[in-house]
């Protein structure tokens, strides 16, 4: 594994309702304020979906804006971390008040949570900026006599997630081709901003909800929480308990300038020949299951993480 921080991302389906964007906003900032008080704690960003992309997900029923009409709709909340050991560290150390807090939330998931943790394979992301910041930034570049960077604007992008299921014993070729495929796609296609290529390494039995059978069959309104412990003992685990899903999971990450960016910019893979080619060998041809992308909004975020990774 790389020296990269880590990323647990907890995957819920709520439903799509006034109540539930109440409840995130009242509950949300709590959740992130505890999370913080462990000092490996790198950084968030709390996605909402908003859609899907028709062609990558071989739906026609859906479309780019379906943030009215979807229901349920998916919430993947990452958190950045040092390492593994201090995600599961924190849900141990905070279990208490992290149960109080997500057992507010309950009345609007669907389905969930859920919460793999993802190794970063590859990274090409940029610093979020905000908008007073960019002119200073480019006119460093010019006086430098240095490319125009690329920056993510907070806030005013769109996030597409491509879920890949790899054959087994094509890993290292899905991701040669995955990572010469998303370099091609940033190098020659407008409006894309940056990409992750992250590979699922286990899944956290506590921050996916799945206690023991006394603590979950413990009837309580969040003040008088179960004591920690999960089928996998109660102990502070070093790691996620419950082991990497196979086939291998992969997640594709990009982050484009605008909806009509990303959806244009994912169809290139399906009608440039030279990209096609790319696509077609070095990450079709590994797969069991996928792509299907879904496209998200950033609700909140702290992405001084991104200065952590060493791509």
């Amino acid at each position: 594994m790389s020296s990269n921080p880590v990323i647990a991302i907890n995957q819920a389906k709520i439903a799509n309702i006034p109540g539930s964007y109440e409840t995130m906003m009242k509950i949300g900032p709590k959740v992130c304020i505890t999370t913080a008080s462990h000092p490996s704690f790198l950084g968030f960003e709390q996605l909402l979906q908003t859609g899907i992309h028709p062609m990558a997900g071989r739906y026609g029923g859906g479309a780019v804006d379906m943030s009215k009409t979807l229901n349920p709709v998916a919430m993947y909340q990452y958190t950045v971390w040092k390492d593994a050991a201090s995600h599961e560290e924190m849900h141990h150390d905070n279990f208490n008040e992290i149960y109080e807090l997500c057992g507010g939330c309950l009345d609007m998931v669907i389905e969930g949570p859920w919460e793999p943790l993802y190794e970063i394979i590859k990274s090409d992301l940029p610093q979020i900026m905000g908008m007073t910041d960019v002119p200073k930034i480019l006119g460093d570049a010019f006086s430098k006599g240095q490319p125009v960077p690329k920056v993510a604007l907070a806030s005013q992008r769109t996030i597409a997630i491509g879920e890949h299921w790899v054959m087994d014993g094509h890993e290292k070729d899905f991701e040669a081709g995955a990572i010469a495929t998303l370099t091609w796609m940033k190098e020659n296609i407008p409006g894309m901003i940056g990409f992750m290529l992250l590979k699922q390494f286990g899944v956290s039995a506590i921050g996916s909800f799945q206690l023991d059978p006394e603590g979950a069959m413990k009837a309580t309104l969040g003040a008088n929480p179960p004591k920690y412990g999960t089928n996998y003992g109660s102990d502070k685990p070093n790691g996620p308990p419950i082991p990497a899903q196979t086939p291998t999971q992969y997640l594709v990450h990009m982050e484009w300038e605008s909806p009509d960016h990303a959806h244009m910019g994912i169809a290139h893979a399906m009608v440039d020949y030279e990209l096609r080619t790319i696509h077609n060998e070095g990450v079709m041809r590994h797969l069991d299951r996928g792509p299907y992308y879904m496209f998200f909004a950033p609700m909140m975020e702290q992405g001084l993480w991104r200065r952590k990774l060493v791509y």
